[in-house]
């Protein structure tokens, strides 16, 4: 009798709960959920049934007894793998407070599916806004709560576009569940396509534009043109976030500073990623790079908007590192005919002082001609003399001024051409030539730089320990005979450029927009670089766990398949104007060495054979030979 009594109770039981097992379960495996943590207020048999019911699906379920301590709620649903379903029915007495404790651990977002049954009451609508209005929710919220009218379970799509910007509450009929039909989901597809429109919401950005403060205007941010203090990647960043602002309806209100990186200790200099790790803006209307130890203060939106890269900028140098290796004989220029000259004197000296010795008449009039000859790769003959002395060293000597010339024209040509086609101009390739040579080193008055100047040890531009960086910085900038201040702007910083005395940091957009129409042709020609900032990817950054980073990323993500980064960075290209090559490059001292080398060698065969025949012609004069 009693195992009657009790297998009937059971039964009840059953019957009274069968529809929200088999809809708990159809919804869960249409979420591909694993793991369930069941909030409970129920006897432990109902606990222990709902377990075996999500078992036989596969679904791993613990519980938890929220009619007692709700403190440890969080470390409850806590996975951090995978997404974790949450089951909870609403009719239990301490609802309201298992709510706000989820609210306040942040615990409505992506990585948690509610599955909440509401009271059961006639206009549901009305309980689900009274328990949820006044919740930190925001658009990543997954929560589904489910109404029960008749044998028909309505399920309810909750969220808020942004409780903390000042969003009111949306609901939207997600699906709905009958004995029958089992579960039908109307809204599907990505949930972000369900929530396009963001109804006016107003997210807080934080951007970086130097010296203007307060008194900015936003709209520079995403201008075409080059604005002073506002890098490339502010405005490919600021330009994309434009155009979400317009398909989603959102806006903006910005706060303006002047630092990328700033320090996360309370009152320190407010920068882009210390105002996001404290909460206080939503997204960064700019990019910056990003080292490892700062995301442990923001997290990052993929993929990269654009790409930062820094350089010195300087005329080649005509002294200290460099000098003889870009300012040697440059063509047609007058260094090269006043060199030409000398080489041909000389020449002409030792062919006089040969002829001389041979007693011809005017030794020096058949000197000149004969080293003019040479020089056009013919020969020269005194016709007047009715004998004439043969002589070795003579013959040497036009050979050499004619292999020479020869050499020296073919090294010349060919190793200019092939420069001009191929290679690029000698300069400084290292930060130990930049710190030997005589340049005073000037920055762009930037966030990035001001950090790098003002705190050693922040090894911004390369990102990891760099010796190299301090030594520079304190040889050249701080412990520096300097003549000008360190920051400058840029047009100030090109016309620095030209007195050839400097070296500008700035990355190349910002310089090629100066470049063209401050200097001249040739003053184009003679420009050189020295990468400091190699070439690095740039990311949106948002708040730690930020519940906008998912809706960003797939944003992103979309507007790359669609060109539209490509296109924004197209708009700020880094080209720096081309050398029209109407004035040719110097010819390098290490590209005609071959010929010089020769020379030498000759030169100096030259003098033993001269001073061979000198010897013969003292001690044995009987033996010289003549001709008439």
């Amino acid at each position: 009798m009693k195992l009657v009594i009790i297998l009937t109770l059971i039964g009840a039981v059953l019957g009274f709960h069968r529809d929200k097992f088999n809809l708990v379960k159809d919804y869960f495996s249409y979420k591909a959920v694993k793991y369930v943590c069941y909030l409970s207020c129920e006897q432990p048999f109902h606990n222990t049934k709902v377990v075996k019911e999500l078992i036989l699906i596969n679904i791993r379920t613990s519980v938890f007894q929220i009619d007692k301590d709700i403190g440890k709620l969080a470390e409850a649903v806590f996975q951090s793998r995978t997404n974790v379903g949450i089951l909870m029915d609403g009719a239990c007495t301490n609802t309201p407070a298992v709510l706000n404790e989820a609210s306040e651990s942040i615990l409505f977002d992506a990585t948690h599916s509610w599955l909440i049954f509401a009271p059961d009451e006639h206009n549901s609508t009305d309980i689900i806004s009274m328990q949820f209005q006044n919740l930190n929710l925001s658009i990543d919220a997954d929560i589904a709560v489910v109404s029960k009218n008749g044998i028909e379970y309505h399920i309810f799509d909750v969220f808020n576009f942004g409780k903390i910007q000042g969003n009111s509450l949306e609901i939207m009929l997600l699906g709905s569940w009958r004995p029958d039909n089992g579960l039908i989901i109307y809204l599907q597809g990505f949930k972000y396509y369900n929530r396009w429109d963001f109804h006016n919401l107003t997210l807080r950005a934080i951007s970086v534009m130097l010296g203007r403060g307060a008194e900015s205007d936003p709209r520079l941010l995403a201008d075409a043109g080059h604005t002073p203090g506002v890098v490339a990647m502010t405005k490919v960043t600021s330009q994309l976030l434009n155009l979400l602002k317009e398909h989603h309806h959102f806006r903006f209100r910005y706060t303006i500073v002047d630092r990328w990186i700033g320090d996360p200790k309370p009152n320190s200099t407010l920068a882009v990623t210390n105002s996001l790790y404290w909460k206080e803006q939503d997204i960064s209307s700019t990019s910056a790079r990003i080292f490892p130890q700062w995301l442990d203060w923001v997290d990052i939106c993929f993929p990269p908007t654009t790409t930062l890269e820094t350089k010195f900028y300087y005329l080649m140098l005509e002294e200290g590192v460099g000098r003889y290796e870009n300012r040697f004989l440059t063509p047609m220029s007058a260094g090269v005919w006043w060199s030409t000259l000398a080489a041909s004197a000389g020449c002409a000296a030792v062919l006089a002082a040969a002829a001389r010795l041979e007693a011809r008449a005017q030794p020096a009039v058949y000197a000149l001609f004969s080293v003019t000859a040479a020089l056009f790769q013919q020969d020269f003959e005194d016709g007047g003399q009715e004998r004439k002395l043969t002589s070795q060293g003579r013959k040497l000597t036009l050979l050499v001024v004619g292999v020479t010339s020869m050499l020296l024209y073919n090294y010349y040509t060919s190793s200019v051409v092939s420069w001009l086609l191929s290679a690029a101009p000698p300069s400084l390739t290292s930060l130990d030539q930049l710190i030997q040579s005589d340049l005073e080193l000037v920055f762009e008055d930037i966030g990035y730089t001001r950090g790098w100047l003002q705190n050693p040890g922040f090894y911004y531009y390369s990102g990891y320990v760099n010796p190299k960086e301090d030594r520079m910085r304190e040889v050249k900038v701080t412990k520096a005979k300097r003549t000008v201040e360190p920051l400058q702007s840029v047009g100030t910083g090109i016309e620095l450029i030209r007195t050839g005395l400097y070296a500008y940091h700035t990355e190349p957009y910002t310089a090629s927009r100066e470049v063209s129409p401050r200097l001249g042709d040739e003053e184009v020609c003679a420009l050189a670089a020295l990468p400091l900032m190699l070439p690095a990817h740039v990311y949106i950054m948002v708040q730690k766990h930020s519940p906008y980073r998912e809706f960003f990323i797939w944003s992103l993500m979309r507007m790359w398949e669609r060109g539209h980064v490509q296109a924004s960075r197209r708009r700020f290209p880094a080209s720096m104007p081309a050398c029209s090559g109407r004035r040719p490059r110097a010819l390098a001292l290490g590209q005609a060495a071959p010929a010089f080398l020769a020379l030498l060698q000759l030169s100096a065969l030259a003098a033993l054979i001269l001073l061979a025949e000198c010897a013969c012609h003292r001690f044995q004069p009987h033996h010289l030979e003549f001709r008439h």
